[in-house]
């Protein structure tokens, strides 16, 4: 590709990116309340108001209701509403947000994520120029997490912290803490963690995990068995996931938790063996992990494939192609009913995984011509 058009669509997308950072402050109120912002409202005010309830779907009903002004959800929803069911801490997160009321609370929630993510991209990218971070920024998946106000720009962060800081173990282990916030996005590289003995970097990740857990328990002490039970509720057949293990949802009523645990395992095998092929170099290994837990979660939504997108710019080695078939997956994702979006998740995460790992074809450089 000629210096002209890299440089045109530099270009482009950075009028993207920008259009991605403008349209939080120009959105109508209805656009913010049909995202999953009112969603982290309810669990703030119910953290404040009444911890001991987060999880119970009727109060967060009532509590939701008086969020979004007595609208309920026109789409697939729980007993007509968005419910929380993100861990306690991030509740706590959410809390400052909707003390500045559910309009501008949810502006500023969505900046918020966009800022982490871009962020995030550049920690992820360093040490190459910033204008790296734009195939990634100014992709669908960057659209779909501004349009539902979700959480995987502060993932992102984490993830790019913790690549930035990698040469202090601890320090990336704290780091890794706001990937708490989607710890089922996750999986792969725990385990990898654990297998290679990087005990500096668990024992930082455990900190932020404790200290996380700790301030949700001073107000609710029992609030993992109550998270737990109600995790059950978004993975159904008829959700949008991406993840290799909603084909579990298959399965009869009483065989679908033991199918999608099963599948999940068998998912998370594949990543780390697709890691192990790279684990010489740690930009392809960590590319692996991090998308991997996309394919490995349990519970992963077209969303998430930013997370895909943070793996790609960390990588530094995907080409155009690599870039179109994750907008043009996240799309189609984002609009078609299951079992499409799960079809679609595990070609484009596992295209990308097997790319990373060195497994597809190589474009070819011309032969040198001969001097004789």
């Amino acid at each position: 590709m000629s210096e002209r058009w890299r440089w045109r669509g530099s270009v482009a997308m950075l009028a993207v990116a920008v259009g991605f950072v403008i349209y939080p402050l120009i959105e109508g109120e209805g656009d913010v309340i049909n995202s999953d912002w009112p969603a982290f409202a309810t669990g703030a005010r119910i953290m404040l108001s009444d911890p001991r309830h987060l999880y119970d779907f009727e109060v967060q009903r009532r509590v939701e209701l008086d969020v979004t002004g007595g609208r309920t959800l026109v789409t697939l929803g729980i007993k007509g509403i968005l419910p929380f069911v993100a861990p306690a801490w991030v509740a706590f997160l959410a809390v400052p947000f909707e003390h500045l009321g559910t309009n501008l609370g949810g502006r500023l929630w969505i900046l918020c994520g966009l800022a982490c993510l871009a962020i995030g991209l550049y920690l992820a990218v360093r040490p190459r120029a910033p204008a790296a971070i734009l195939p990634a920024f100014a992709s669908v998946p960057t659209a779909l997490v501004l349009l539902n106000a979700q959480l995987d720009g502060m993932v992102a962060l984490g993830v790019g912290a913790a690549i930035a800081l990698w040469s202090r173990p601890f320090l990336a282990g704290l780091c890794l803490g706001l990937t708490l916030l989607k710890p089922q996005l996750m999986l792969p590289a725990g385990a990898a963690l654990i297998a290679t003995r990087r005990w500096r970097v668990l024992s930082g990740w455990a900190v932020a995990g404790l200290v996380l857990s700790g301030a949700a328990a001073l107000l609710n002490p029992r609030w993992v068995f109550q998270w737990l039970p109600a995790l059950n509720g978004p993975v159904r057949p008829a959700s949008r996931e991406i993840d290799f293990a909603h084909f579990g949802t298959a399965f009869p009523a009483g065989f679908q938790g033991y199918a999608v645990a099963a599948l999940s395992l068998v998912a998370l095998f594949a990543v780390l063996a697709l890691a192990r092929r790279r684990a010489a170099e740690f930009r392809p290994a960590a590319s692996i992990l991090v998308a991997g837990g996309v394919l490995v979660a349990p519970h992963a939504l077209p969303t998430d494939l930013v997370i895909v997108a943070v793996a790609l710019a960390t990588w530094g080695e995907a080409l155009w192609y690599d870039w179109l078939l994750l907008s043009v997956g996240a799309a189609i994702a984002a609009i078609t009913p299951a079992p499409v979006p799960a079809v679609v998740g595990v070609l484009v995460v596992g295209w990308v995984c097997a790319r990373a790992a060195g497994l597809t074809w190589k474009r070819r450089e011309p032969a040198p011509l001969s001097a004789g």
